[in-house]
């Protein structure tokens, strides 16, 4: 039987920036778990005041080549090669994204498949449990969803297609989420670690959506000793109050007040569009400098017009 919860979630609209907003650095793809493919989602783009963005699929960069080559082809929005790792540090989940990486590292490459075959095991887990739970969800149909890289997110829009739940967002606080009912745990990386492959890439790394993170002040000051570069501060789901202390933080530890939309194209209610909301124009500049002050001329991979 189907079972729909009506819920309306509060979500806090942060103030608008007071500059253009032609900078996101939080972006997905169908190569992790967005809903649209690398060249649609440089065709949205392409139709809002973006210049610079950054595509950070987890685990995963499957996706770069063919975005760098629709972006050369269709608009003149800068393209910054990215990743987007999840972490673990005690109760608490960090996800660390990466800027500049050299995204064919062999090295590289081996760590992320390993950590999407986890993916993969840890998602089939999840549809036995949702069985136990009465909830049907086909494993065929997760896979068909995900085209690629199967994560917990397109369990959750398997779930919305079966009337389990409303919409993602349901789905990951009652079911896939860290306190949810049908949660399988997996073996995660630490913070340090998350830094270290990053940096082994030639890139940078900068807390993702430090609202989600338990002990935020300890763990930023942890992690600015492992050479974190920056944090997420300028998001349009952050409030004042919110916002006035990841400025804080990143104050603190001289680390580069960075900011996206996280899209994912899933449709919600609350989802940030691209171009709504973002971080200063010289976000990507300050980050590029933290990644030349750690590998000199190693860095990974920077961008035409951002050398």
């Amino acid at each position: 039987m189907k079972t729909t919860t009506q819920r309306t979630r509060q979500w806090t609209r942060g103030p608008k920036p007071p500059w253009p907003i032609e900078v996101d650095l939080h972006l997905h793809t169908t190569c992790s778990d967005g809903v649209l493919t690398p060249t649609e989602l440089v065709e949205r783009l392409a139709t809002t005041s973006l210049k610079i963005v950054a595509i950070t699929d987890h685990d995963s960069t499957d996706g770069i080549d063919e975005t760098l080559e629709c972006a050369a082809s269709i608009s003149d929005i800068k393209i910054i090669p990215g990743i987007e790792l999840g972490t673990e540090e005690g109760i608490s989940d960090v996800h660390v994204l990466g800027y500049f990486i050299d995204y064919n590292d062999r090295e590289l490459q081996i760590t992320l498949k390993s950590f999407r075959e986890d993916r993969v095991v840890a998602a089939r887990c999840t549809v036995e449990k949702l069985a136990t739970l009465g909830i049907d969800v086909s494993w065929r149909r997760v896979q068909e969803l995900a085209n690629g890289a199967v994560g917990r997110p397109h369990i959750a829009r398997a779930m919305v297609e079966r009337g389990y739940v409303e919409d993602v967002p349901e789905a990951f606080d009652r079911y896939l989420g860290s306190n949810g009912v049908a949660n399988i745990p997996r073996k995660k990386l630490s913070p340090s670690d998350g830094l270290e492959i990053i940096h082994r890439a030639g890139g940078v790394g900068v807390v993702a959506h430090p609202r989600t993170v338990q002990r935020l002040g300890t763990m930023v000051k942890k992690m600015a000793g492992d050479g974190l570069a920056g944090i997420e501060v300028y998001a349009e789901k952050y409030g004042d109050r919110e916002r006035s202390r990841y400025m804080s933080l990143a104050n603190r530890f001289d680390l580069v007040k960075c900011g996206g939309s996280d899209y994912h194209a899933f449709g919600t209610d609350n989802e940030v569009i691209p171009g709504s909301s973002g971080p200063p124009e010289d976000t990507p500049r300050l980050l590029l400098e933290k990644a030349r002050l750690r590998h000199g001329e190693r860095v990974g991979f920077v961008p035409k017009g951002l050398e």
